[in-house]
């Protein structure tokens, strides 16, 4: 993952990164703008990324506020509703359509939020161990409760990114390196002070979240995915579970036939990094054949 663009997006600079030819697969990564623990951004699909791009044309954007994307234009637009706007209006913007959306925990409920809203957009949908999107309680909140101080560092963020992990070989010094410049940014504490200095994450965000993941999910039963859909698992996620993810497929698999369910053995929250070239072969599959 080299040489990043920038495109405009309806007013948000957006930064991306862009390989390979054939299939548009879309990646959007997990996180969100001001997270306390990890500065999540595109440049965590790594070396799925790499090996997605010898199979298709694969673009991974910055979500809204992350990365080295613009922030919100204002506090009140620090919501799940300005980051699936801003996804739909950064697609647009590089001239795509019939794409296959992959995305990966909060980029999981954006995929799925986004093929709801704009079904002429989607060929297809991947969702990753996401528990934004399915039915209870993520666990992040015991797994890291004794995540080392200071957070953000360099230090702390190998620690949350090894304890999301089966095995932390996959969590290299370069990958680290690039979340820690990227929370040293000035966008990024700034949108670090709305979210947690002043708890805009508990007191705007996520009231915000869990009223449309409700509406969501009345959706997917009352009227389906549009397109055929894919969720991947790590069975050894600390933090989704797999219980999460078999309820989520209960309720895609009542007006979606087209649902398909992947576990990854020996695998964390990131699995398409601790198994890149397996899961490259099954997400640019399952996009052959949408």
């Amino acid at each position: 993952m080299k040489d990043g663009r920038y495109i405009d997006a309806n007013g948000i600079r957006t930064h991306y990164f862009e390989a390979g030819a054939g299939a548009p697969i879309v990646l959007f990564n997990g996180g969100n703008f001001g997270h306390g623990l990890c500065a999540d951004c595109a440049y965590d699909w790594g070396p799925a990324f790499d090996a997605l791009a010898r199979r298709a044309h694969v673009y991974a954007i910055d979500k809204i506020g992350q990365g080295y994307s613009d922030n919100p234009e204002t506090e009140a637009n620090y919501t799940m509703v300005r980051v699936v706007r801003h996804a739909y209006d950064a697609i647009t913007a590089l001239g795509l359509a019939g794409v296959h959306l992959v995305g990966h925990s909060r980029g999981g409920y954006l995929v799925c939020r986004l093929a709801l809203e704009h079904p002429g957009l989607v060929r297809s949908c991947t969702i990753i161990d996401s528990n934004t999107t399915a039915p209870g309680e993520g666990r992040n909140h015991i797994v890291f409760a004794d995540a080392p101080r200071p957070l953000l560092t360099a230090a702390s963020q190998r620690w949350i990114l090894e304890r999301y992990s089966y095995n932390p070989l996959h969590v290299t010094d370069d990958w680290v390196d690039y979340l820690t410049a990227v929370a040293g940014q000035p966008k990024y504490k700034r949108a670090w002070d709305f979210m947690v200095a002043r708890n805009g994450f508990n007191t705007q965000f996520l009231p915000e979240h869990s009223r449309q993941k409700a509406e969501t999910h009345r959706w997917l039963a009352r009227r389906g995915m549009p397109c055929p859909t894919l969720l991947v698992w790590g069975f050894n996620d600390p933090t989704a579970t797999i219980d999460q993810g078999l309820a989520l497929l209960e309720i895609l698999n009542l007006r979606q036939t087209r649902t398909e369910f992947a576990i990854f053995n020996e695998a964390g929250h990131f699995a398409f990094r601790e198994h890149p070239e397996a899961f490259a072969a099954l997400v640019a599959g399952f996009a052959a054949t949408a």
